[in-house]
C-alpha cells in the first residue's frame, strides 16, 4: 500500500462520515431534533452530568450545557440533584424524551437495514475493527503531539 492509497482511504472515511452525519441530521429532524440534540438526549438517559456527557461525546462542556438547557426547557429532559456533586446536577431523559428517542431509533434501524441490503456482502465486524484501529492510531498520534 502507498501513501496515496492511505490518503484515498482516509478521504473515503471523511466522505462517509459527512454522509452519515447528514443522514443522522435528516433522521433526527423527523422529530424536530438535530444530531447533537439526539446524542445529548441519549446520553442523558444514563442519568449523568453535562461534563460527563461532553467528555463522552468529545464536545465542549458549554455547547453540551446549551443543548441540555434547551432539552430541559422543551420537556425532553430534566435536571435532578446529584448526590455526588452539589453543583453539577444529573441530566435525565423524560418520558417525552424517551418517546422522541424511540421514534428516532425506529427510523435509524430502518435506515441501517436499507444500508445493509444495498451494500451487499461486507464484513461489517472486520470493518468496525479496522475503523476502531484507525481511530486508536489517530488518537495516539494526537496524544503524542500534545
Amino acid at each position: 500500500m502507498t501513501d496515496v492509497d492511505v490518503d484515498a482511504a482516509l478521504h473515503a472515511i471523511f466522505q462517509a462520515n459527512r454522509l452519515l452525519r447528514d443522514a443522522s441530521e435528516r433522521i433526527s429532524a423527523t422529530t424536530g431534533q438535530t444530531h447533537s440534540r439526539r446524542m445529548v438526549l441519549q446520553a442523558a438517559g444514563d442519568r449523568t452530568t453535562v461534563p460527563d456527557i461532553a467528555r463522552k461525546l468529545g464536545l465542549q462542556r458549554q455547547s453540551v450545557q446549551r443543548v441540555a438547557d434547551e432539552l430541559v426547557r422543551e420537556g425532553l429532559a430534566r435536571y435532578e440533584e446529584n448526590p455526588r456533586h452539589r453543583r453539577s446536577p444529573l441530566l435525565v431523559t423524560t418520558a417525552e424524551g424517551q418517546t422522541t428517542l424511540a421514534t428516532i431509533h425506529a427510523a435509524h434501524c430502518a435506515w441501517v437495514q436499507k444500508i445493509e441490503a444495498a451494500a451487499g456482502e461486507l464484513d461489517w465486524t472486520r470493518l468496525r475493527g479496522d475503523l476502531d484501529r484507525i481511530a486508536r492510531v489517530v488518537d495516539g498520534l494526537h496524544q503524542a503531539q500534545g
